[in-house]
């Protein structure tokens, strides 16, 4: 699977190049950048940020339902309806179990029911996300290597094929499909390729674990169809819902594969296995949030998931060519149809965008993590945007841009054009 490119990312001069380790250098101070805020012209905040996104009203129409009991007939058919079209959604006919935490507990659900004591991993990193399941390994002592990728790039396929060379023993390799907090797309269908062509020592296949966090019901995800062993989700990105949902999924042949693991209580999956064939969950679920994904998840469906898949491509698209025409620069080589990152034009400060952003205009979009705070804007745009949410995010930008001292004009032709021919 190829990932599209509509551009050659530029990447920053005298603002900081990442070194082979994926680190980024010092780069010399930026020139403070500021400019009087006028009063505030929204009336209420609007979320572009890489989650949470922003609810449809037919999601917040769910939510305001009076919930029923979760050990009642009515909320068993609805868990039984929801975990059904979360499968089409992942791809799978596994199963897939509902979690009620964040995308981070679907993680560790995921590395204490898979991982026994003396197993090795290998974790692909190349941004904050990469490195949690590296955090997630390190704190339950299983040993690992990791495949380190520079931020805002894509991991080489062939770059995993060595490292699972060198090393028979690894079982499970961990790693993220849309990167959070670099924008970058990751190809894990190849990645998935070059790990089933690889038994361990004794002969065993290798897993591979995803994280789909800021990917599922964003990009083409084909659990079963791509040889995926294992892929967790959050419920507040592309499935258009507050936090508070996690979901794992198993594809068929990997039923067998929690049977063991490590100590775990709370995020014990074959405790989830026992309960859902009754429509329950091992512990008390997330009631107003499973009502609210049963409305998204049916919106998915309305909508048809290819063209789903599609608008997010148009939106891709048209986000880079609005920022571009100001004279942002990608941040990612290989740019997620989720996130975009960018890099300000020369002399203006990422921080002093998204400030005036929120604090004129009531647009919230998202500052860089970790080693990349204070470089990068993030702009999400998963979930039930279109053209015209993007046509007012870029008009304020045009604003605030100029208002900093680098006046430019132009994005919103340059999205819809690019809207349009994608």
């Amino acid at each position: 699977m190829k990932i599209p490119e509509t551009s050659e990312p530029v990447r920053p001069s005298g603002r900081g190049t990442p070194d082979r380790a994926g680190a980024i250098a010092p780069a010399a101070p930026a020139k403070s950048t500021s400019a009087p805020v006028a009063p505030s012209a929204a009336t209420r905040p609007r979320l572009f940020t890489p989650g949470p996104v922003e609810i449809p009203s037919r999601v917040l129409r769910a939510l305001s339902r009076v919930p029923p009991h979760h050990r009642t007939e009515e909320f068993r058919a609805t868990l039984l309806e929801v975990t059904g079209r979360l499968r089409e959604l992942h791809g799978t006919a596994g199963e897939v179990f509902l979690l009620a935490a964040s995308g981070t507990g679907a993680m560790e659900a995921a590395v204490v029911n898979l991982m026994s004591p003396g197993e090795r991993a290998l974790v692909v990193t190349g941004g904050k996300f990469g490195e949690r399941w590296r955090s997630l390994l390190a704190a339950f002592g299983v040993p690992h290597e990791t495949l380190e990728v520079e931020w805002g790039c894509a991991v080489d396929p062939a770059d995993l094929a060595r490292a699972l060379e060198r090393d028979a023993a690894i079982t499970t390799v961990f790693a993220t499909h849309s990167e959070t907090s670099t924008g970058a797309l990751h190809d894990v269908q190849a990645l998935a390729d070059v790990t089933r062509a690889q038994p361990t020592a004794s002969g065993a296949p290798r897993r591979l674990v995803v994280d789909a966090v800021t990917s599922l019901g964003v990009h083409p995800l084909v659990q079963d169809e791509w040889g995926i062993d294992v892929v967790v989700c959050g419920s507040q990105k592309g499935l258009m819902v507050p936090p508070g949902i996690a979901t794992v999924s198993l594809a068929p042949w990997a039923a067998e594969a929690i049977g063991r693991g490590l100590p775990r209580y709370y995020f014990d999956l074959r405790k989830a296995r026992a309960s859902l064939p009754q429509g329950e969950t091992a512990f008390t679920p997330p009631v107003s949030l499973v009502l609210a994904l049963e409305e998204s998840l049916a919106m998915i469906r309305e909508e048809g998931l290819a063209e789903v898949h599609a608008r997010h491509r148009r939106l891709a698209r048209a986000a880079r060519a609005g920022a571009q025409a100001l004279g942002f620069r990608l941040f990612a080589s290989s740019p997620s149809h989720a996130v975009t990152a960018l890099l300000p034009p020369e002399r203006l400060e990422a921080a002093a965008l998204v400030r005036r952003l929120r604090q004129r205009h009531g647009m919230v979009v998202a500052g860089g993590q970790d080693r990349l705070k204070g470089r990068i804007l993030r702009i999400g745009h998963m979930g039930h945007y279109d053209l015209a949410d993007l046509h007012a995010l870029f008009g304020a930008l045009e604003e605030c841009v100029a208002a900093l001292g680098h006046p430019a004009e132009g994005a919103t032709a340059a999205a819809t054009r690019a809207w349009d021919e994608a």
